[in-house]
C-alpha cells in the first residue's frame, strides 16, 4: 500500500472524505463537482490552489470568490475579504502538511485561515500534493517550519530569519508566521470536511 493510499485510508476511518486525484485536472474536477455553481467561496491563501488552477477554474465559472490572493493583486482589502470567507458557503484550502495517520497540520501567524477551517463554513475542502506527507504530527511541523514557512515568508515579503536565513530560530518577530499550531483530527461537529490527495508535488 502507498503513502498515498494509507493515508486516504486513514483520513477515512477518521471520518474525512478523503479522496485521491491522480492529476491537477482530475483535482478541479473533483473540487467542481463538490462546489455549486451559486456557492461562495472562502480561499485560505494556497500556492496549491493556483498551481492547479482551481483558483481561476471557480472564479471563470462565475462563483464569489473570497481571496486574499487575488484581492491583494487587483488592490483590493485583504482583511475584508478574509472576514468574508468565514462565512462563505465552502472554504477552500490546503494543508501545510498531512499525516499517514490521518491528521491535517497546519500553522498560521493571524488565524484567519484555520479558524476557518475549524469553525467557519459549513464545508471545508483541502487540496493537496503528496510532497506534504509527513509520517507524524512531529514530522509535519519540522517539514513546515524547514520548507514551507521559509518559501511562504518570502513569498509575501517578510524579513523574518526563517525568511532570511532560510531556518526556523523560533523568533520573536511582529511578521512572526508561527504563532498559531492546530492539529485537526477528525472534522469538528457539523462540518463537511473533503481532503483531496493529489498524485504530485504542489505548492510548499
Amino acid at each position: 500500500m502507498s503513502e498515498i493510499e494509507k493515508t486516504i485510508k486513514a483520513l477515512n476511518k477518521n471520518g474525512f472524505k478523503a479522496v485521491y486525484a491522480k492529476d491537477a485536472n482530475e483535482a478541479v474536477s473533483y473540487v467542481l463537482s463538490t462546489i455549486s455553481k451559486d456557492d461562495t467561496v472562502g480561499m485560505g491563501g494556497s500556492m496549491t490552489l493556483f498551481e492547479t488552477g482551481i483558483a481561476d477554474a471557480l472564479v471563470n465559472r462565475g462563483n464569489t470568490v473570497y481571496s486574499s490572493d487575488l484581492a491583494a493583486k487587483n488592490g483590493g482589502d485583504t482583511d475584508a475579504v478574509k472576514r468574508n470567507g468565514m462565512t462563505a458557503d465552502v472554504y477552500l484550502t490546503s494543508t501545510n502538511a498531512l499525516t499517514l495517520e490521518g491528521d491535517l497540520i497546519n500553522i498560521d501567524g493571524r488565524g484567519n485561515r484555520v479558524a476557518a477551517m475549524i469553525y467557519g463554513p459549513e464545508k471545508v475542502i483541502f487540496v493537496t500534493g503528496k510532497n506534504k506527507l509527513t509520517a507524524n504530527p512531529h514530522t509535519a511541523v519540522a517539514r513546515i517550519k524547514k520548507v514551507a514557512c521559509p518559501q511562504n515568508a518570502r513569498r509575501l515579503g517578510l524579513s523574518t530569519p526563517c525568511a532570511t536565513e532560510n531556518r526556523c530560530t523560533d523568533c520573536d518577530s511582529d511578521q512572526r508566521m508561527c504563532n498559531v499550531t492546530v492539529r485537526l483530527q477528525r472534522p469538528t461537529r457539523g462540518k463537511e470536511m473533503h481532503v483531496v490527495i493529489i498524485d504530485g508535488d504542489f505548492g510548499y
